[in-house]
């Protein structure tokens, strides 16, 4: 029995001792793979769920700070116009990603629209039956761009502000309202 397996160990070949040292190594780099992949898919979770905590905190303040520069905005609007009403609404706007027909090759390709968020804003103005920005005058527009900006700058205000020729649009009447705001706005921000 013991000839029987020399003769087989013998038509086998002998065991080639870097074989056993290749093994060893490959089993070494593959108990170390094994771990850095353990690790990565520990991570990879790990930034996930950090993602999505970042993505509801950013979600949450922006709803915030949105609905205060909405409430802002109307009171400004207010101020300036003596009354009427304004608000500001998220809306979806489609923009386009790629556009059909053929590239440089002849090869058809599709239109991809995708959908961005946009400000809707939507005013009325007391004594005229006037809503929407398209309808009202220069200095009317002049003048809810200056609330939108003046509630921005009301609900985070910067260290400082730069308003060059922002009342140029604007009538003496109007310019001395305007005055009076920006020495309101002037006790948050220099």
């Amino acid at each position: 029995k013991i000839e029987r397996l020399r003769v087989k160990l013998e038509e086998i070949g002998g065991v080639d001792v870097q074989t056993l040292q290749e093994y060893k190594d490959m089993e070494e780099r593959h108990a170390f793979l094994t771990k850095e992949l353990d690790d990565l898919t520990k991570a990879s979770a790990s930034m996930k769920e950090l993602i999505k905590e970042l993505d509801r905190h950013v979600k949450e303040d922006f709803d915030d700070g949105f609905a205060k520069i909405k409430e802002e905005f109307h009171n400004f609007f207010r101020i300036i116009f003596g009354g009427g009403k304004a608000t500001l609404q998220l809306i979806e706007v489609p923009i386009r990603a790629r556009e059909s027909g053929e590239d440089d090759e002849g090869t058809e390709i599709e239109e991809h629209r995708q959908m961005d968020i946009g400000v809707d804003i939507s005013v009325d103005l007391p004594h005229k039956r006037i809503r929407g920005l398209a309808m009202l005058s220069g200095g009317e527009r002049a003048l809810t761009s200056i609330a939108f900006l003046f509630a921005i700058t009301a609900v985070n205000p910067p260290p400082f502000l730069i308003l060059d020729e922002t009342d140029a649009a604007l009538d003496e009447a109007n310019s001395q309202l305007y005055s009076a705001i920006i020495g309101e706005l002037s006790t948050k921000t220099q």
